[in-house]
C-alpha cells in the first residue's frame, strides 16, 4: 500500500499501482513513475496543449480517450495507455503526421535524435498510405540566424516553438500562419528570424521534436560523445549547462532542466557563444619582454615565473610589499579568488587585493552591509515567481541578465505588480504599471522622497517591526521629512502625482521584491542610493520573507564570488575585517605566517600611487581589462605603462596586454574546476569539459605554482576541492558547503553553517546579520558630474543583449553579426534641434577626449540624456568618461557623465 499524504493521490496504470500529486495530469503522473506514453506536443517544459492527440488513454469511468496531457489525474483513477485501441489511434495519427514529412530519415541530421522517428518506431508505423509531399516542401530553409536554421517543410506545427517562445522567454516571436495542410510557423510578420524580434535565446530549438529548428553547429559536429554539467561563465545569473563535447572540441550547451536558477532556459550568450573558447586568439604561451617599448617573445612557464619572482624579489627589497597590488577575477573561481589573496597576504605581505567588483558592485555591498550587515543579495530569484510587486532599480534584466528578464515578463504574464526606476524608457519599463524616469543621479531623493509619503499617509510596516527589528528610525524619519514630494519631483523630473502611486503601490503589497543594477551603484553616491534603497525596505517591512528583500543583479558570472573570497583590500573570506586580531590569527595559524593588519589599497586607488616614491609599482591583473573597462582609460593606461612589472593572465591578448611585461595564458571556464557564486549567493560546480589550447592554465594553478617558485606552498591539497575546504575552514558562512553537497543541481546557497543546514533561501528571517536593520539617511547630494552650457548632454552607460561588458569573449563569436559595434542613442527631439538623422556619425566629446560615434534616434532616452555600450575598444568610449567615483567605495560614476554631441 503506498503511504499518502494530503497531497498525495494514488492511482493505477497498466494495472501498476502508482503515486502522483493533487493538481497533476496523467501525463505528468506517469512521466514521474517512469511510465511512457507517446507525445509529440507535449514537454514537461510546458503548460499542457493537448494538440498532437498522441497521448490519448483510456480511464474507466470516462468515455472515448482523453488526452493524457490534458486530463487531471484523480486518487483512485484506473488507466490504460498501451490498449490495441490506443495503439491503431496513435497509429493513424502518426501516419498523418508523417504524410506531412519528408521521408529522408537516414540522411536527414536528426536522425536517431527525432521524437517523430521514435513515436513512428513505436506505434509500429512502416507504409504511409497517402500523399507524401509536405504542402511546405518547397519553401527555403532559413539559414538567417548564425546559430540555428529552420526548414519548414519538417515542421509538423506541434507549436511547442510558439510555447516556448511565448511561456519561456517570454518575446512572442512566433505564431502559426495559414490553415490545415498549409499551416507553417513564421517568425514576427513572415521574416527570417534574424529580420524578426527573435532574440535567439534558443528556447524553441531545444523544444523542436524533428529537425524543422536546429542548432547547425550541434548537427554540423554530429551527436557530442560525452556531456560535462558546468555553469555559466557571462553575467551573474548563474545558469547551469550541460556541455556536449566531441573529439575534445565543444559541439553544444544545453540548458539544465533541473537548475533552480534557469531551469531550462538560456540567453543567446549562454546558449551559443561559448564557442570562443577554439577561437584562434586565444593565448597559448607565456610571452614576456623587459621594456614595454620591446617585443614579446614566447617563453617557458619557469622563465615567466622566474623573471616575476624576481622582480617582485626586488621591488619588495627597494619599496616594500605594498607596492605591490593584485586584481583577482570576478570571472575566474572562488579558488582563484582566495589563492589571488592568500599570494598577497602570505606571500607578499600586503593587503593591496582588489577585483572589478569595484567598478560595479561595491557600492551595493557598502550600502547594505550599513544597512544588514550583510553585503549580498537576500533573497532568491525564484522569489520572483512569488512576489506581489518588482520593483526593479537602474537595471536592464532583458538585456543584462536575460534569464532573469525573462522569468520577470513571465512574473508579470500571471499578474505581478511592477515599478521600473530608469532614466532610459526599456522594455521592461514599458511593461510596468509605473515607470519612474528619473534624472540620472537622483536615486537618493526618489526613495527618501517614497518613504516620505508612505510615513505621511502610515503605511509603514508595523510597530512591532520597527522595535523588534530596526533602529535609528527617528534620524530616518527626519531626514525623509524633508524630501516632500514638491521637492523630490523638482530634483527627480517625476511628477507628484506618479510619485504618490509608487509609494503606495510598493507600501501596500503584501510582499515587495527589489532587484537593482549598476544604474543604483555607478555613481558618486552610489552607496548612498543602495542605502536609501535597502531602509525603504525596511522601512515596510519588506525584507526577511519570501517574494522581498533587495536583490542585486550581478554583472559577471562570480562577482558576488570573488567578493566572497577575500579579493578586497579589507576583508578576508564572507567579508571578516583585516583589522579585526581575532581574524587576522585565524587565517594567520591558517596560512602559517603573520598576516598584514592595515587594509590594502583599492584598485584605483593602487594606480592613482604609481610614479609615487612610495607607490605601487607592480599589478598582477587576472581576467580584468581596465584599459578598456575604466573609465578615463586613457590616464588608467598612462598609470600602467609606468608600471616596473604589469602582469596580465588572460584568454585572450586583452587591451591591457599591450602594456604588459609579462602575458600568463589562461584556461577557459570549460578548461577548468572550481566554483562560481552568483548573485543569489548560490555556490555551484564548473567542471572542466575539454582541454587549454597550447601550454594555458588554469587560473588557480598559476598562482599556486608561482607563490612555489618563491618558496611557498599556498596549496592546501592538489585539488581544487582541497582549496574549498580551506576556505569554508576558514569561513563561519561555508563551513556547510563541501564539493560532494556542491554535486546537487541546486548548489547551496550561503549561509550553511553546517552540514545539516540546507543553506539559506532568504537572509535575515529572524535576525539581521548585524543584530537590528539600521534606518541610514543619507543626505542627498547632485551627482559629480553635471551637465553645462559647454557640456549640455548627460551620458548614461550600460550593456546590450548581445556583448558581455568588455567583449573580451563576444566579439570572438557569431554574436558580432547582431551587433558589430557601439552606437550611441539620442532623443528624436534632440536630435533634430542638432541637425542630426539617423546612422550619421557625430563627436561625443567631453573634458578629457572626443570620440567618433553612430547615433541612433528615438525616444527610449530622456530628453538631455545618452545611452551606450562600451563592448567594442576601438570605439574608445571610456576615454570620454570622468573618474569621478563613489566617495566610499571609489565605484565610477559611469551612470552620470557630461558632455557635448555634434555631427562630424
Amino acid at each position: 500500500m503506498i503511504e499518502q499524504s494530503v497531497d498525495t493521490i494514488s492511482m493505477k496504470i497498466n494495472g501498476q499501482q502508482v503515486a502522483g500529486k493533487s493538481g497533476q495530469t496523467i501525463m505528468q503522473v506517469a512521466r514521474d513513475n517512469e511510465i511512457s506514453i507517446p507525445s509529440l506536443c507535449d514537454s514537461p517544459h510546458l503548460d499542457a496543449f493537448g494538440s498532437c492527440r498522441m497521448c490519448i488513454v483510456e480511464v474507466d469511468g470516462i468515455r472515448g480517450t482523453p488526452a493524457s496531457c490534458t486530463t487531471p489525474a484523480t486518487d483512485g483513477m484506473e488507466i490504460q495507455t498501451a490498449s490495441e485501441r490506443l495503439w491503431d489511434l496513435r497509429k493513424g495519427i502518426t501516419e498523418l503526421y508523417v504524410s506531412e514529412h519528408p521521408l529522408d530519415c537516414l540522411t536527414c541530421t536528426a536522425n536517431g535524435d527525432c521524437e517523430l522517428q521514435d513515436v513512428a518506431a513505436e506505434v509500429g508505423l512502416r507504409e504511409v498510405r497517402y500523399d507524401n509531399t509536405p504542402a511546405n516542401i518547397g519553401m527555403p530553409i532559413d539559414f538567417s540566424n548564425p546559430f540555428f536554421s529552420f526548414d519548414a517543410s519538417k515542421c509538423i506545427v506541434c507549436s511547442r516553438c510558439i510555447r516556448a517562445c511565448d511561456d519561456i522567454q517570454a518575446t512572442h516571436a512566433l505564431s502559426i500562419d495559414g490553415r490545415g495542410f498549409d499551416s507553417r510557423i513564421i517568425a514576427g510578420a513572415d521574416e527570417t528570424f534574424m529580420e524578426s524580434d527573435c532574440v535567439s535565446c534558443g528556447a524553441c530549438v531545444n523544444e523542436c521534436p524533428v529537425a524543422a529548428l536546429e542548432d547547425t553547429v550541434e548537427r554540423a559536429a554530429g551527436v557530442p560523445d560525452e556531456w560535462v554539467r558546468t555553469t555559466c561563465a557571462f553575467c551573474g545569473v548563474g545558469c547551469q549547462f550541460d556541455v556536449g563535447v566531441k573529439g575534445g572540441k565543444l559541439v553544444t550547451m544545453i540548458p539544465a532542466a533541473d537548475s533552480p536558477v534557469n531551469q531550462g532556459h538560456a540567453c543567446v550568450k549562454g546558449r551559443f557563444a561559448s564557442a570562443y573558447v577554439h577561437h584562434e586568439d586565444r593565448l597559448t604561451m607565456p610571452l614576456l619582454r623587459e621594456s614595454i617599448e620591446d617585443e614579446f617573445r614566447e617563453v617557458s612557464w619557469d622563465e615567466a615565473y622566474q623573471f616575476i619572482t624576481d622582480s617582485w624579489a626586488k621591488i619588495k627589497a627597494e619599496s616594500g610589499p605594498d607596492s605591490i597590488g593584485i586584481i583577482t577575477s570576478s570571472r575566474s573561481t572562488n579558488e582563484l579568488n582566495y589563492l589571488g589573496s592568500k599570494l598577497m597576504r602570505a606571500v607578499i605581505g600586503t593587503n593591496n587585493v582588489d577585483n572589478c567588483a569595484r567598478v560595479c558592485h561595491s557600492a551595493t555591498v557598502k550600502g547594505m552591509m550599513t544597512v544588514f550587515g550583510a553585503g549580498a543579495g537576500t533573497n532568491s530569484l525564484g522569489d520572483i515567481d512569488v512576489t506581489d510587486l518588482l520593483l526593479a532599480s537602474g537595471c536592464n534584466p532583458i538585456h543584462g541578465h536575460p534569464v532573469t528578464g525573462s522569468r520577470i515578463k513571465r512574473a508579470r504574464m500571471r499578474g505581478m505588480k511592477m515599478i521600473v526606476a530608469d532614466p532610459k524608457k526599456t522594455e521592461l519599463a514599458k511593461m510596468a504599471n509605473i515607470h519612474l524616469q528619473l534624472r540620472p543621479g537622483t536615486n537618493v531623493a526618489l526613495y527618501q522622497g517614497m518613504a516620505h509619503i508612505i510615513l505621511r499617509d502610515g503605511l509603514e510596516a508595523s510597530k512591532e517591526w520597527m522595535d523588534t527589528r530596526t533602529e535609528n528610525l527617528e534620524p530616518y524619519k527626519e531626514m525623509c521629512a524633508r524630501m516632500t514630494p514638491d521637492i523630490c519631483s523638482s530634483l527627480t523630473g517625476i511628477p507628484i502625482e506618479t510619485l504618490e502611486a509608487a509609494a503606495r503601490m510598493y507600501a501596500t503589497s503584501s510582499a515587495a521584491m527589489s532587484v537593482h543594477g549598476l544604474g543604483m551603484t555607478e555613481h558618486s553616491h552610489g552607496s548612498e542610493g543602495v542605502m536609501a534603497l535597502s531602509s525603504l525596505a525596511l522601512l515596510t517591512g519588506n525584507v526577511g520573507r519570501p517574494g522581498t528583500g533587495i536583490n542585486p543583479l550581478r554583472g559577471q558570472n562570480n562577482v558576488q564570488g570573488s567578493c566572497d573570497m577575500g579579493a578586497l583590500p579589507n576583508v578576508y573570506t564572507n567579508y571578516q575585517a583585516v583589522d579585526n586580531k581575532e581574524n587576522r590569527s585565524a587565517f594567520s595559524e591558517v596560512w602559517q605566517v603573520e598576516t598584514p593588519a592595515n587594509p590594502g589599497l583599492t584598485y584605483p586607488e593602487m594606480l592613482q600611487t604609481v610614479g609615487d616614491q612610495d607607490g605601487v609599482r607592480s599589478l598582477y591583473m587576472i581576467g580584468s581589462d581596465i584599459a578598456h573597462t575604466d573609465p578615463d582609460n586613457l590616464a588608467v593606461q598612462k598609470a600602467m605603462a609606468k608600471l616596473d612589472l604589469l602582469i596580465v593572465q588572460d584568454i585572450f591578448f586583452c587591451e591591457s596586454a599591450k602594456l604588459a611585461h609579462v602575458v600568463l595564458p589562461a584556461a577557459s571556464f570549460l578548461e577548468s574546476d572550481g566554483t562560481y557564486t552568483n548573485g543569489e549567493r548560490r555556490v555551484q560546480r564548473i567542471r572542466k569539459a575539454i582541454d587549454s589550447p597550447g601550454q594555458a592554465k588554469e587560473d588557480w594553478l598559476i598562482v599556486a605554482e608561482l607563490a612555489e617558485k618563491m618558496g611557498f606552498d599556498i596549496l592546501a591539497g592538489p585539488t581544487p576541492a582541497d582549496i574549498w575546504a580551506e576556505i569554508s575552514s576558514l569561513t563561519p558562512n561555508f563551513r556547510g558547503i563541501d564539493y560532494e553537497r556542491l554535486e546537487s543541481a541546486e548548489g547551496v546557497q550561503w549561509p550553511a553553517p553546517n552540514k545539516e543546514h540546507q543553506g539559506t533561501m532568504v537572509m535575515h528571517q529572524e535576525e539581521f546579520s548585524r543584530g537590528l536593520g539600521n534606518f541610514t539617511a543619507p543626505e542627498f547630494i547632485e551627482p559629480n558630474e553635471k551637465a553645462s552650457s559647454e557640456y549640455p548632454f548627460i551620458l548614461i552607460t550600460g550593456r546590450n543583449l548581445f556583448h558581455y561588458n568588455a567583449g573580451t569573449q563576444t566579439r570572438r563569436s557569431s554574436l558580432v553579426e547582431f551587433r558589430e559595434t557601439d552606437y550611441l542613442e539620442i532623443h528624436q527631439e534632440d536630435a533634430e534641434k542638432l541637425g542630426i538623422e539617423n546612422d550619421e556619425e557625430v563627436w561625443l566629446t567631453s573634458p578629457r577626449h572626443r570620440i567618433k560615434m553612430v547615433a541612433k534616434l528615438g525616444q527610449t532616452v530622456r530628453k538631455g540624456n545618452l545611452f551606450t555600450t562600451f563592448h567594442f575598444p576601438e570605439i574608445g568610449l571610456n576615454s570620454v568618461l570622468s573618474a569621478s567615483a563613489d566617495g566610499y567605495t571609489h565605484c565610477p560614476e559611469y551612470k552620470v557623465q557630461a558632455v557635448s554631441i555634434e555631427k562630424v
